[in-house]
């Protein structure tokens, strides 16, 4: 079994993005990523070339799948299939099916391009300060509150030359599915230093990821970061009515959130800054995850595992994921919204975007614009940017300044 985790340490690690074996917490995610490869181990030790094997549905029923029904069942199983049969087995009916295979496989592939992505987009803090423009000023990993948790930071952008005036204020939340990113990963800071460069004071935030905590963590943070930025406007000269916000996926529910949920809805958790609003007055949103009740329901046990979304009793779980739904707070006073989604995307449906849309329309909100892309996917901000970009720049303009 040593040289079976050697193998796996010397062979996988492009795969897995993971560094040092011996400090490997074994998670959910890392559980399941492995739970293809170690039948596999002690065969492929013997290998002079071993391959990095695929997660995929064909491969797991070819080694498992004994009898030869599509299906693996318990004692069928190997490795850790076996030991997380309970969580990917969907409807407790005692057998893995093709779909539910299919769903762990697009869930570790999800995963695993993540932490890839994460890896590739990640900055350091002398890398960022180095290749910085000459016309902005950073401050990079201030501390929204005090505590434990690394991720209770932020990035601060800003122009360098001074304003008479307060300046208007643009917040940028991370994508990953909760479960992974970074505030200087890809386009959130790259978009902090855009906005800054035309004149915006900009935070790019970290917040909690569900295998620190579950959900409404990260929603509780996102909040503090904004009371923050409020309670520290004099310091960096933003205007506290002038607050804008933007989020991709993930991200995008959360900003969600900071334009729809009040003070009286209990969801600002126990961080500083209480007398501060966490609201901000203007929300473009791409991707949004609206409404956690249109979400596959077969998927309700494995949300409410440790180390998942909504990790806690299955029997609130209905309650808290409409809690932690912005379609649950929509209303006639809500901010002006941005709305960006593909009609292709398959991780976060267009139903999202539509009914969340429709919603607002239906509470009376004023200000709604709902680009809708015929055939994009879950990226169609980026992808669909000549129309998207300037949309998102001409809405702050109108709506902030």
């Amino acid at each position: 079994m040593g040289l079976c985790f050697l193998w796996l340490k010397q062979n996988l690690t492009d795969n897995l993005a993971l560094k040092d074996y011996s400090h490997v917490s074994m998670n959910s995610s890392s559980l399941l990523l492995l739970a293809f490869f170690i039948p596999f181990l002690c065969f492929a030790q013997n290998q002079q070339k071993p391959t990095a094997l695929k997660a995929s549905v064909p491969n797991w029923l070819k080694i498992m799948d004994k009898n030869g029904d599509e299906k693996i069942t318990l004692n069928e199983a190997a490795g850790l299939m076996k030991l997380n049969f309970n969580r990917v087995d969907g409807n407790n009916d005692g057998a893995l099916d093709k779909n539910e295979l299919t769903q762990l496989a697009n869930r570790l592939r999800r995963n695993n391009q993540n932490r890839q992505n994460n890896n590739r987009s990640k900055m350091s803090t002398q890398d960022l300060l180095k290749n910085a423009p000459k016309d902005v000023v950073i401050e990079p990993d201030i501390a929204y509150r005090r505590g434990k948790s690394e991720a209770w930071k932020l990035d601060l952008v800003m122009p360098k030359v001074m304003s008479k005036k307060p300046r208007a204020a643009i917040v940028f939340v991370h994508g990953g599915g909760w479960r992974s990113g970074d505030k200087r990963a890809g386009y959130f800071m790259r978009g902090a230093i855009e906005y800054a460069l035309k004149g915006y004071v900009c935070i790019t935030v970290n917040y909690r990821l569900i295998h620190e905590a579950p959900m409404p963590a990260s929603i509780e943070d996102v909040k503090c970061a904004v009371r923050w930025l409020r309670a520290n406007a004099e310091k960096y000269n933003v205007d506290t009515k002038r607050i804008g916000a933007y989020g991709n996926s993930a991200g995008a529910h959360l900003v969600c959130m900071l334009g729809l949920v009040k003070a009286e809805a209990n969801m600002e958790g126990d961080g500083p800054y209480q007398d501060q609003s966490s609201l901000v007055q203007a929300v473009c949103a791409s991707a949004t995850p609206t409404n956690f009740l249109l979400f596959d329901s077969q998927r309700k046990g494995q949300r409410t595992q440790p180390g998942e979304l909504f990790a806690g009793s299955v029997e609130t779980l209905e309650e808290r994921a409409r809690k932690a739904s912005p379609s649950t707070y929509v209303a006639a006073d809500a901010p002006p919204f941005l709305l960006v989604h593909g009609t292709a995307d398959t991780t976060v449906n267009i139903k999202h975007g539509d009914t969340f849309h429709a919603a607002l329309k239906k509470a009376g909100a004023k200000n709604l614009e709902y680009i809708r892309i015929e055939g994009d996917g879950h990226g169609v901000f980026h992808k669909s940017s000549k129309k998207t970009y300037p949309a998102m720049e001409k809405f702050f303009e109108t709506h902030l300044r």
